[in-house]
């Protein structure tokens, strides 16, 4: 047998073995990342327990939590990215609204949100996170518009999804056109609707914020 063809028997066997090692360092990978996942989770589960902001230690190791989540996971994970953009919401979450000092983290908040809708696109609580986000950062621009319907026209029956666009729409009312404006009844409208929980919900809303003229538009 010449060395030519001994090679081309090995051949085979060669590609197994590469296959066997790729599999293994990707399963590694898919646990390392599903590991420190679950660590962001209690983070963030504990800080909406509690609703306050963090402390700057806890902050740090949820942050690297969630980096390492997203940057280990194979491809783009959006559930990972838009916790990694909820970690950065959280950490300045106190300061006031296009607050000086929380400008760096809400904008990687918005970094990671847009990352997590490009890998995730249907899932409606990421458009409605990067609104948010826009909105905590003073940017009621057209691409805050855009998430704060594509959130609720995703998910128009999602208590979150329509409860956030209802708010969003309504502290920003000025700045929408009537179609905007429209989407946003119809997310009131669904609180009012749906359940009686919703319903006491969206009422104490538009109470707090003074426009229960909506109370009959949104029927």
């Amino acid at each position: 047998m010449s060395h030519k063809e001994a090679v081309s028997q090995k051949l085979p066997l060669i590609a197994l073995l590469l296959g066997a090692v790729t599999l293994s360092l990707t399963g590694g990978c898919l646990l390392l990342a599903g590991t420190y996942q679950y660590q962001t989770d209690l983070f963030l589960d504990d800080w909406a327990a509690k609703n306050r902001q963090p402390e700057p230690l806890a902050w740090m190791v949820a942050e690297e939590a969630a980096r390492k989540a997203a940057s280990l996971y194979p491809v783009a994970n959006g559930d990972y990215l838009d916790r990694l953009g909820r970690v950065y919401d959280w950490q300045q979450i106190n300061e006031p609204i296009a607050g000086e000092q929380a400008k760096g983290s809400r904008q990687q908040a918005i970094h990671a949100y847009r990352a997590a809708i490009k890998a995730r696109p249907n899932w409606p609580f990421s458009h409605n996170n990067l609104a948010t986000a826009k909105l905590r950062q003073g940017e009621l621009d057209d691409e805050f518009k855009l998430a704060m319907v594509n959130g609720f026209t995703l998910g128009p029956w999602r208590q979150n999804a329509y409860r956030q666009t209802a708010y969003l729409g309504l502290v920003s009312w000025h700045t929408l056109n009537a179609q905007q404006q429209h989407t946003v009844t119809k997310a009131i409208h669904n609180g009012l609707t749906h359940t009686t929980q919703s319903k006491r919900q969206t009422e104490q809303l538009l109470a707090r914020l003074q426009r229960q003229d909506l109370l009959t538009t949104a029927d």
